[in-house]
């Protein structure tokens, strides 16, 4: 039994990135409606090179989106919630290497929340 489970879980354990995977989430305080805030996060993912993949995922009610969408060149993912009922916006930038997942998010950050 034990070879078994050492036969099983060995391709999985070959996967795995050391120390990953990275993931950084921050949120603002946003009015801005569903469909502005989509277009705008849509181009400036599209610039930052997040462009594979990409679809946006409504609520039920339509009233509120999440988009995602994985890096061409990176194997990094980017997620950005909207919610105009509660006025918020979130980001979330994951990926298996910490220093390029966070200089991905800090640019997330910086050109989709500017100095809020």
């Amino acid at each position: 039994m034990r070879q078994l489970l050492q036969t099983l879980a060995a391709p999985l354990a070959e996967g795995v990135s050391p120390g990953g995977p990275f993931v950084y989430v921050t949120a603002i305080h946003s009015t801005a409606g569903l469909t502005r805030s989509l277009a705008g996060i849509t181009l400036i993912s599209r610039e930052m090179g997040f462009e594979r993949e990409a679809e946006t995922l409504y609520s039920g009610d339509a009233q509120s989106a999440t988009f995602h969408a994985l890096h061409r060149d990176k194997s990094t993912s980017l997620a950005v919630e909207v919610c105009p009922p509660r006025q918020t916006v979130s980001i979330a930038v994951a990926g298996d290497d910490d220093s390029t997942t966070y200089q991905l998010f800090l640019e997330a950050d910086h050109r989709l929340f500017g100095r809020c």
